[in-house]
């Protein structure tokens, strides 16, 4: 069956901007790139667990299906991660955001922007309070 998530497909417009925010802004690390059968230029870039595959399509194509809202990074500080992006220039949407609906003792979250619009948040969880649910 399922295991996890092998890595998430993001289209973005210029993959030399996108893998430079991912590698210089958040950390990343590219760990493969090419260029496909189709003539796309891809780049995987990751960080702990998480992968992201950049897609730039030889014609920009405004998609209509397969949306995806945001994509939630942990962290452990978010404190000083905010302050760390905000130094390299990252505009945030809001202060960052103490919720303790989605599990106890809570969780923070702050949202941003990616270069090509793509909503991208840093998240703690409270204590390292991850319940069993979202282990």
């Amino acid at each position: 069956m399922i295991k996890g998530v092998a890595h998430i497909g993001l289209y973005i417009k210029d993959v030399e901007r996108s893998i430079a925010f991912y590698r210089d802004v958040l950390g990343f690390e590219m760990i493969h790139r090419f260029t496909s059968l189709e003539g796309n230029l891809m780049a995987f870039m990751k960080s702990g667990n998480l992968i992201i595959e950049l897609i730039q399509h030889t014609v920009w194509m405004d998609r209509k299906d397969g949306l995806f809202d945001h994509i939630a990074m942990e962290v452990l500080d978010i404190e000083a991660v905010s302050s760390a992006l905000k130094q390299k220039g990252i505009v945030f949407e809001d202060e960052i955001y103490l919720d303790r609906l989605v599990t106890e003792p809570g969780v923070k979250y702050q949202a941003f922007r990616g270069p090509d619009g793509e909503h991208l948040e840093i998240y703690q969880y409270i204590d390292g309070g991850r319940t069993e649910k979202f282990r």
